[in-house]
C-alpha cells in the first residue's frame, strides 16, 4: 500500500551560495524532527553523548521537550529531537553509469566515482549519469540537467537515512528502495515543489525556459509540496505540474504509447522509431531494461524519432508520450538489436547496358544480393545473384518495359546473419 511522507529540509547554505533564493522550493515541515522513545536507563546526558553531534545539546532537547530533571526521564515517553542536532555519518552516492559530458563534484565524472553531500552534477547536451545511493536507490540525470545534494545522511540515531536533491534545471529520475524507518527521508525539489517518497519510481523536472516544475508517478507514491506549500498526496499513474505563475495542475498519466515495429534490427545508419500517435513524445535509449545506462534522449512533437551514432549493440528503447500539459505518461519499453549494415545504391546506363552500383557500410563479413524484376516486384525475380563479393553488376540487352530492383546486404557478425535490402527502385527501358 502507497506511503506518503510529508517532511522537508532546511536550505544548506553550501547550496544558496550556488543557486537564486528564489530557486529554492521548501516545505511546511521542512525541519521535522525524529521522534525517540525513552527506554529504561536513559538520561538526558547519555543520550546526549551517544545520538548528538554536541552532547551539551541535550540542553535544547531538555528544553524544547519540557523535562524538568534530566537525569530522570519516564520510560516510554516520546521526545521530539531536531534533525540539526543529530549525530550523523556522511552518506555517499557511488556514480554506476557515465556517458558524454558530466561534471560531477567539480571534476570530470568517472565510473566509480563517489560523491558526497553539497557535491553539484551537471550533465551537458547527449550526456547522461547514473548515481546509486548506499541504501540501493538509483538516482538518473538526463541531458543538460544540474543538480545538487543537498544532503546525504545516516543519522546514528535509528540509523536513519537524509537524502536531498535539489534541481536546478532538467530532470532526475528516482528508483527509491522502500525505506524501514519512519524517519527515513528522500526529497527531490524542484523550484517550486518538494517531492517526498518512501519507495517507488518516479521523475521530477524543472524547465526553465517555460519555468515549469512537473512530477510524474510510475510506481509507489509521492508526497508533493507545491504552490502554497500544502501537501498533495500523488498515486502511481499520476503527474502534476506547477506552471510559472504558482498555478498547480495534476492529471492522469497518458497511457504507454503503441510503437510500430519496436522490436525490428536497426540496421541503416539512422535508427528511427515511430509512435501508432502523431503527438509529442521522449524517447530514451539504454544500455539496460533499468535504463541505468542511458546513451541517448529525444523529445520529438510528431512522435517520431531519429537516433545517429549508435553503435552495434543490444539495446532497450523507452517511449513516453507528453499531454498538453507537459506531463510525460507512462512508459513504454521495448528491447531491440543494432547492427549497422547499411546499403546505398543507384543504376544507369552503361556501353555495355545497364549497370547497378552499390556501397554498404558495416561490420563483420558482407556479401549482396541483387533482384531484377519484370513489371512487378510480385513475379519472381528474371535476375537473381546472391553472395556477390564486388560492388556493381552490369546487364545488357534489357527489353522493353518496367523493371524493378533492390540491393540486400547480406550481414554475418556474431554468428547471426541479417539482411538489409535497399527499396524497391524502378527502372524503364524504352525502344531503341
Amino acid at each position: 500500500m502507497p506511503m506518503f511522507i510529508k517532511t522537508f529540509a532546511i536550505m544548506s547554505s553550501a547550496f544558496l551560495a550556488s543557486f537564486p533564493v528564489a530557486s529554492l522550493a521548501s516545505g511546511p515541515d521542512d525541519g521535522a524532527p525524529v521522534k525517540y522513545v525513552v527506554r529504561k536507563g536513559d538520561t538526558l546526558i547519555s543520550l546526549g553523548n551517544r545520538y548528538l553531534a554536541f552532547p551539551t545539546s541535550y540542553q535544547t532537547v531538555q528544553r524544547q521537550n519540557r523535562i524538568s530533571n534530566p537525569h530522570s526521564i519516564p520510560v516510554g515517553t516520546v521526545l521530539i529531537i531536531p534533525r540539526s542536532l543529530l549525530k550523523y555519518r556522511p552518506a555517499s552516492a557511488r556514480l554506476v553509469s557515465v556517458r558524454g559530458q558530466v561534471i560531477a563534484a567539480s571534476t570530470a565524472a568517472s565510473v566509480g566515482q563517489t560523491i558526497g553531500e553539497g557535491s553539484a552534477i551537471t550533465t551537458g547536451p547527449s550526456s547522461f549519469v547514473t548515481m546509486q545511493l548506499d541504501d540501493g536507490s538509483r538516482v538518473s540525470l538526463p541531458s543538460n540537467s544540474d543538480v545538487r545534494i543537498r544532503r546525504l545522511r545516516h543519522y546514528v540515531l535509528g540509523n536513519s537515512l537524509d537524502y536531498d536533491f535539489d534541481i536546478a534545471k532538467g530532470g532526475a529520475r528516482s528508483t527509491v528502495i522502500k525505506h524501514e524507518s519512519a524517519d527515513d527521508r528522500y526529497r527531490v525539489r524542484t523550484p517550486k515543489a518538494v517531492s517526498a517518497v518512501r519507495g517507488t519510481d518516479f521523475q521530477s523536472r524543472f524547465d526553465p525556459v517555460g519555468g515549469s516544475d512537473f512530477a510524474e508517478v510510475v510506481e509507489g507514491a509521492l508526497a508533493v509540496a507545491a504552490g502554497s506549500g500544502n501537501s498533495l498526496p500523488l498515486n502511481a499513474g499520476n503527474g502534476l505540474t506547477v506552471k510559472a505563475d504558482g498555478g498547480v495542475v495534476a492529471e492522469a498519466l497518458l497511457p504507454p504509447p503503441p510503437l510500430r515495429e519496436p522490436g525490428r534490427l536497426q540496421a541503416d545508419k539512422l535508427i528511427r522509431f515511430a509512435t501508432e500517435i502523431s503527438a509529442p513524445a521522449r524517447f530514451t535509449i539504454a544500455v539496460d531494461a533499468g535504463f541505468i545506462e542511458q546513451i541517448a534522449d529525444s523529445v520529438t512533437q510528431d512522435g517520431n524519432a531519429v537516433f545517429t551514432d549508435i553503435p552495434n549493440g543490444n539495446y532497450f528503447i523507452r517511449a513516453r508520450a507528453i499531454s498538453a500539459n507537459g506531463i510525460e505518461g507512462i512508459p513504454a519499453t521495448y528491447a531491440f538489436k543494432r547492427r549497422m549494415n547499411g546499403i546505398t545504391a543507384n543504376a544507369g546506363e552503361s556501353d555495355g547496358g545497364y549497370v547497378f552500383r552499390w556501397a554498404g557500410e558495416g561490420g563483420g563479413t558482407r556479401r549482396f544480393h541483387f533482384q531484377l524484376f519484370r513489371n512487378s516486384a510480385a513475379d519472381v525475380a528474371i535476375v537473381d545473384e546472391a553472395g556477390l563479393s564486388g560492388d556493381r553488376l552490369t546487364i545488357s540487352d534489357l527489353p522493353q518495359g518496367d523493371f524493378f530492383w533492390r540491393v540486400g546486404a547480406v550481414q554475418y557478425l556474431d554468428g547471426e546473419v541479417a539482411t538489409n535490402w535497399t527499396p524497391l527502385e524502378k527502372l524503364s527501358v524504352s525502344g531503341n
